[in-house]
């Protein structure tokens, strides 16, 4: 696989995803994209003492409430004795951040948001080594990696706070606020979730004029609308800031049972708990490994709450390898393919499909019900899925009952087809046959533009837009399994609706 596709973890963990123009779990005014919180607030930093910090922690249950990591934190008795002195120690996470809080004159309050809104640290219970390695996605520009010298979850705290207190704070020789030196400043208009901030906008732009020197130096930090207005809905909902009013939410919200067509699923803390497929609305169990593992890449099994998977209905069990053979009570033969029944109508159809009578399972008329009805297979042209390439213009194809399906790109097959093999064919072998629609990627597959911070999951064929890291998580997905692509393999990919989730 070329270094294009790399999966780079790098560049996405900083991001709570974006989309522009939707904000999801909307509560206090969030159509104002202008304001976020006042400066006062922000500056506020005796909201909380560190007793204060822990019982917060504390009661949202997040895996870093108890946690403790290495950095040079310093308490404010440590800065008093010697502001210059490096104090690295291990603390615990109510102690960074309050540390970072009185040396930045930074509200801890808005410490705990931004780690919140970025990297769902509070209420995640499981987070990856990434999560917490850059925590407030501190120095993680959209178009480039992360910076390893501000890697880790003290360090990510610390920077944080130092770079917003330095955005607020005025230059000692000009006494003027340093923030009114930045493209992003307060009464000034800027383009956000565009290429730059200059205006004028692209069609993907959105004007913002900040009213606030806090604003303005979050829109320096994350330059997105979404991810702004959902520090303002985080802040609310923690009580920070305004009341919430859900009843005035009209916004789209997920319906129980979110996770997107296709999906694998399987319980948290369960070693060998039921696997699960999600198709049409249901949850269908698989009843061994050998069912799994014939249709679907074991890796892409997501670990979710049972409360998740309590709220779909159960549906057929999937109880038999891909390509078995099963006959009915009525001693009809059927080929198993994904999840349709397909009937073999002869016994020579049944010998150049190369099986013998000795693999024939026989079944009950329930089982074969859990299986749709595909088409019959009454010619010669093989059911059996083959990649064949053109040996003139090695253009790759993969080829299955009498038809072709172009594959556009090699990351492809690399993704979808890793250990099958590749047939060099001549050009009118396959003229032969008819042309099909070209292939797609993998149901569960995570991609994103180079360029671009939004990640979707194909399912269906479409790309759905994971529009938060919240939801992100709550689905289960990997920040190392986002695969970065080009246009043309973006673009394959019909827009469906977004993946919407309530925290």
């Amino acid at each position: 696989m070329t270094n294009f596709y790399k999966k780079n973890i790098a560049i996405f963990v900083m991001f709570t995803l974006f989309i522009p123009n939707l904000v999801w779990g909307a509560e206090v005014d969030l159509n104002n994209y202008n304001y976020i919180i006042s400066d006062a607030e922000a500056l506020n930093y005796q909201s909380m003492d560190k007793k204060d910090i822990q019982e917060f922690l504390d009661s949202k249950g997040g895996y870093i409430a108890n946690k403790s990591y290495m950095g040079n934190n310093p308490s404010p008795e440590q800065l008093a004795l010697d502001p210059n002195k490096e104090y690295p120690k291990t603390r615990t996470t109510a102690e960074i951040i309050y540390n970072a809080a009185q040396e930045a004159k930074i509200n801890p309050q808005f410490l705990i948001t931004m780690l919140q809104k970025e990297m769902s640290l509070i209420t995640d219970k499981a987070p990856t080594e990434n999560q917490q390695k850059y925590a407030m996605g501190y120095d993680c520009p959209d178009r480039s990696g992360c910076a390893f010298k501000t890697s880790g979850f003290a360090n990510q705290v610390r920077a944080t706070a130092q770079q917003f207190a330095w955005d607020l704070g005025k230059d000692e020789e000009t006494g003027k606020y340093r923030i009114y030196g930045y493209s992003w400043s307060p009464g000034k208009t800027s383009c956000a979730d565009d290429y730059n901030s200059f205006l004028p906008c692209t069609s993907d732009g959105i004007e913002v004029t900040p009213e606030n020197r806090i604003t303005a130096a979050m829109y320096r930090y994350t330059p997105h609308v979404v991810g702004n207005m959902n520090f303002k809905r985080i802040w609310n909902k923690y009580g920070f800031g305004g009341e919430i009013d859900d009843e005035e939410n009209d916004l789209p919200v997920a319906e129980p049972g979110f996770f997107p067509e296709g999906a694998l699923l399987k319980s948290k803390g369960s070693q060998a708990g039921t696997i699960y497929l999600i198709t049409g609305g249901e949850k269908r169990a698989f009843a061994d490994m050998t069912s799994l593992l014939s249709r679907f890449d074991p890796d892409k099994v997501l670990l979710v709450d049972s409360a998740e998977l309590d709220k779909y209905d159960n549906g057929y069990i999937i109880a038999y390898a891909n390509y078995s053979v099963l006959e009915s009570p009525d001693g009809d033969r059927y080929l198993i393919d994904g999840l349709t029944k397909r009937l073999i109508v002869s016994d020579e159809i049944f010998r150049q499909l190369g099986f013998n009578p000795d693999e024939i399972e026989k079944v009950s008329q329930s089982e074969l019900d859990a299986y749709v009805t595909g088409d019959s297979l009454d010619a010669s042209a093989s059911p059996f899925a083959e990649l064949w390439q053109d040996m003139s213009n090695e253009a790759i194809y993969l080829v299955k009952d009498g038809q072709k399906h172009r594959i556009v790109d090699q990351f492809i097959v690399d993704v979808n087809f890793p250990a099958m093999k590749i047939k060099d064919v001549t050009t009118k072998t396959l003229d032969d046959l008819k042309t099909s629609t070209p292939i797609k990627l993998v149901d569960g597959t995570l991609i994103k533009v180079e360029t671009d911070a939004r990640v979707y999951v194909i399912s269906n064929g479409q790309r759905r837009l994971i529009p938060d890291g919240n939801t992100f998580g709550k689905l289960g997905y990997s920040w190392a399994g986002i695969y970065a692509v080009p246009s043309k393999i973006m673009n394959l990919h019909q827009l469906g609706e977004p993946i919407l989730s309530r925290e």
